[in-house]
């Protein structure tokens, strides 16, 4: 069972769960994913340029929730535990900001978790990485205060006056 968000509407219908595609093969340009709308016999694919999200649901009733909680009190860690692969096989994990930077420039830097080995920084382009995963959430620890986006030290700051 499935609801599609169209942002302005709501679909709800079924989907084989054998037939649905992995989450990598899903995209705007290839083949859409097929469904049977709710009251239907027919199969019709979700044209997934106007989805805003899919839902797979245990039934269509839905359930309310007054006591919803997120986590926005909470400050976010400040770091994320990643294990990098690179196309020529070497394997390295570290911690990088939790900030967009992975996300949208062409490289990060990275603490490497290994505190006896010979590195302090890495800076890794993306475009060497044959597979990049996030493992885990952790507080940046002291030694390593070049993960936030590379804030500059209290003492590194240069004021104004």
């Amino acid at each position: 069972m499935l609801v599609i968000q169209f942002g302005d509407r709501t679909v709800k219908g079924y989907a084989e769960r054998s037939q649905w595609p992995p989450a990598e093969d899903l995209d705007l340009h290839g083949a859409p994913p097929l469904f049977r709308p709710l009251g239907s016999d027919a199969m019709e694919k979700i044209p997934l340029d106007g989805v805003k999200a899919i839902f797979f649901v245990k039934s269509f009733e839905g359930k309310w929730h007054d006591d919803l909680r997120f986590h926005d009190h909470l400050p976010a860690p400040e770091c994320l535990w990643v294990r990098a692969t690179f196309y020529d096989g070497e394997v390295i994990e570290g911690l990088i900001g939790n900030n967009p930077t992975y996300v949208v420039s062409p490289g990060f830097y990275m603490s490497p978790i290994d505190p006896e080995g010979n590195n302090w920084l890495i800076y890794v382009l993306k475009n060497k990485l044959k597979n990049f995963q996030i493992l885990g959430l952790r507080a940046a620890p002291r030694n390593m205060r070049g993960l936030n986006a590379m804030k500059p030290a209290p003492e590194e700051q240069l004021t104004t006056g």
